[in-house]
């Protein structure tokens, strides 16, 4: 399997699935069986939330590597790159 594939199944698909579980859980289930939605449906919220934050600080790496690279221009050259130069 692709590995772009792989992630669209981790970040994805794996927390939707746990999320309609849990409201299937909600809407069918008796008192315990909803406890275990709630508890299926704030899994898949938090695992969601973990994943935006860990592609935004990898985001974050990628702007300060481009910024660095830019400062490195500037000192080699002694003006700031266009946006093509970098």
């Amino acid at each position: 399997m692709r590995d772009d594939v792989k992630l669209v199944l981790v970040r994805v698909t794996l927390p939707a699935t746990v999320f309609v579980a849990g409201l299937i859980l909600i809407i069918i289930g008796g008192e315990i069986a909803q406890g275990a939605g709630v508890f299926l449906i704030g899994s898949s919220i938090l695992g969601a939330l973990a994943n935006a934050y860990m592609r935004l600080a990898l985001q974050s790496n990628e702007d300060r590597e481009r910024e660095e690279a830019r400062r490195q221009f500037m000192e080699k050259h002694g003006r700031w790159p266009r946006r093509d130069e970098i």
